[in-house]
């Protein structure tokens, strides 16, 4: 009578998996700062163009 065997799941799916999690997380704060500074240069041109009126 043969038992069957435990297989484990690969080490390379964990890996990709946090790697898509990591990519994801660079992605989502390169946005966050993308858009902050996107608002800055927003409220720099209408304080600069109230200052001149």
């Amino acid at each position: 009578m043969t038992t069957p065997e435990h297989t484990s799941t690969p080490a390379e799916h964990d890996v990709r998996a946090l790697g898509a999690v990591v990519a994801a997380a660079v992605v989502l704060v390169g946005l966050l700062v993308g858009v902050a500074w996107l608002a800055g240069t927003f409220v720099d041109l209408a304080t600069w163009a109230l200052a001149t009126t």
